[in-house]
């Protein structure tokens, strides 16, 4: 945050908003960090009150140095005292604290977001009151990462990884709004770049965030909340000041528009400037041919006029991804005679090119268009879930919709579908779980992980069905005389440039490394016999089998990208899984480009498998 004397930016706005910047390399602490402030390390402005470096909160949290001041309060950096993580700490402004609209303000952030767990999304960790300091304060996750509006001008996406931040932004919001709040200040100052990344930029400030609950009173009223910059027309008095997840859509459309141009809009200044700038409308040129009738909606004036939910944005993402050129199809081919796994767990298979479908089906409504739109966008932020869709039909009393994978607390993961989906206005006449698998809560750690690093699009691995039979097992084999399962998976990486990691999964949680690198792969395959266990069909493509001798359920995890894929770090130990883990996962996908790929399939006794 700046702090000269002249505090206004260049569009004239007093700049009193928190604002992100990366530390400099040359500063005094070896880490980057999410702030920087020429001040003294760890002191506030002046004229600041409430807590400062070296206090403790709650006998749970320790203040580690001051890093911002907002409008509404000020952000330190500090420490879980039971976990040693690092966390973000937002601590009321003394003069607002005495104000009870304003307190009602902050537990209803803290009441909803605490709820809200997305990738795209600052993880709210709760709030509390320290009665001895006499402050009331709101834990975050610590993002280590620059401000997208300190990226503009360096920024050079290509049109799909434009339409990746676009996606992403928009579930995350959508995945706020289904909570009943929408941001109203969503613009680059509030996009922060996790490990400097674009796919993993995340939401923040959620601060001014409104209640939809009409009944509902904020301290910020109706209007506008933030700076002019990127707010909607509704907030600057227009349209009878109507707001909702419009608004935000609205906002992000303008936020897109930017990192396109490469340079921040322009649209600030006085308030009778910001009206009229957005009156005059936008040249969307800088946008992908592809992306421009849907930012052009986005960004109506009249909020009638737009896209009325996040989720519709979502849809016509999904419309232009259906007319890219797709891969051709593939299909199964018939796996011969089983044999000895040498390695017991794994052995790889491959898919080859099949037929084309049949031309003639009837295309998807646009109510199951925006069912699975709505799914897809909830998926991310289903706790302790691996879920993929595997069939959706639109039926006379509402959706069905059947999905496999794993869950933590498969009630809890089908009523948010179920949410989501009436949210689209549709309803959930069934939500079959049939092939989803319940997983402890050991499990979820690594779910939680490796899910913020999903790959987006068709999944690398898949398989020809989901449970597969345990039979006597021939005398070469590696359970001779005994009674196993042969798994039959699909592997489909089709890009020699990409190394890669397979890892074994188990509903108790364990992860076991199985093959920590491409070269460790290629060896295995020159060491097969006849194809056995390992199967090259070509172009990337591999067949795999996994003998199992124990009925239930197992997951096999691909983590593609730059290694190396070190163990210790995507495999700890059940004690070291924490939220550091998963951060560390998340800067490691994001300096290595990593991403994730999962399948789960269950052994079972002869007669039970399909």
């Amino acid at each position: 945050m700046n702090t000269g004397a002249d505090n206004r930016d260049a569009n004239g706005e007093e700049d009193d908003r928190t604002v992100y910047h990366p530390r400099l390399p040359d500063e005094s602490e070896g880490e980057r960090t999410v702030f920087n402030s020429p001040r003294a390390p760890g002191a506030p402005p002046p004229g600041s009150g409430g807590i400062k470096a070296g206090d403790t909160l709650n006998h749970m949290f320790s203040v580690r140095r001051f890093i911002a001041r907002g409008g509404m309060g000020e952000v330190f950096e500090g420490t879980s005292l039971a976990t040693d993580e690092r966390v973000a700490i937002k601590v009321m402004l003394p003069a607002l604290a005495a104000d009870p609209n304003v307190i009602a303000l902050f537990r209803r952030e803290a009441q909803t977001l605490t709820r809200l767990h997305h990738e795209a999304v600052v993880h709210y960790r709760g709030a509390a009151t320290d009665p001895e300091l006499g402050v009331f304060y709101i834990v975050t996750e610590y993002i280590d990462g620059t401000a997208l509006s300190d990226r503009l001008g360096t920024l050079r996406p290509d049109p799909a990884a434009l339409t990746g931040l676009l996606r992403r932004l928009a579930s995350g919001l959508a995945a706020a709004h289904r909570l009943g709040a929408i941001h109203r200040d969503v613009s680059p100052d509030n996009v922060l770049l996790a490990g400097d990344d674009l796919t993993r930029a995340k939401l923040i400030d959620f601060g001014i965030a409104k209640d939809l609950d009409p009944g509902s009173k904020t301290i910020v009223g109706d209007g506008f909340a933030g700076k002019l910059g990127y707010v909607a027309p509704e907030q600057l008095g227009d349209y009878d000041r109507s707001l909702g997840p419009w608004t935000d859509v609205y906002s992000l459309g303008l936020v897109i528009l930017a990192v396109a141009r490469g340079a921040d809009l322009g649209l600030g200044g006085t308030l009778v400037d910001a009206v009229d700038k957005r009156r005059a409308g936008f040249d969307l040129s800088a946008l992908p041919a592809a992306l421009r009738p849907i930012v052009a909606r986005m960004v109506k004036v009249d909020p009638a006029d737009r896209f009325r939910d996040m989720e519709a944005v979502l849809a016509a993402l999904r419309d232009v991804d259906a007319l890219s050129p797709q891969p051709l199809p593939v299909r199964w081919i018939a796996v011969g005679a089983v044999v000895a796994v040498l390695l017991v767990v794994v052995a790889l298979f491959a898919l080859r090119p099949g037929e084309q479908p049949a031309t003639n089906a009837a295309p998807a409504s646009d109510t199951m268009q925006r069912a699975r739109s709505a799914i897809d966008a909830a998926l991310p932020s289903v706790g302790c879930t691996w879920l993929s869709i595997t069939n959706i039909a639109e039926r006379a009393g509402g959706i069905d919709v059947a999905l496999a994978g794993v869950a933590g607390n498969p009630a809890q993961a089908q009523g948010e579908i179920a949410a989501a989906l009436r949210g689209a206005g549709s309803d959930a006449r069934a939500i079959d779980f049939a092939d989803v698998s319940l997983i402890t809560p050991a499990g979820c750690a690594a779910l939680d992980a490796f899910r913020q690093i999903r790959a987006t699009g068709a999944s690398r691995l898949s398989v020809p069905q989901r449970r597969f039979a345990m039979r006597p097992q021939p005398a070469d084999s590696a359970y001779a005389g005994r009674v196993a399962a042969n798994a039959i998976v699909g592997i489909a990486i089709a890009d020699p440039s990409l190394d890669f990691a397979l890892l074994g999964l188990e509903p108790s949680g364990r992860i076991d490394m199985v093959i920590p690198s491409r070269a460790a792969f290629l060896d295995q395959v020159r060491a097969s016999r006849n194809g056995v266990p390992i199967t090259d069909l070509g172009r990337d493509r591999y067949r795999l089998q996994i003998d199992l001798d124990h009925a239930g359920w197992s997951g096999l995890l691909l983590v593609t990208g730059k290694g190396p894929f070190d163990t210790a770090a995507l495999a700890p130990d059940l004690g070291a899984r924490g939220s550091e883990w998963r951060n560390r996962i998340a800067t490691l996908a994001g300096e290595r480009g990593w991403r994730t790929d999962m399948v789960w399939f269950e052994s079972v006794q002869a007669g039970r498998a399909n």
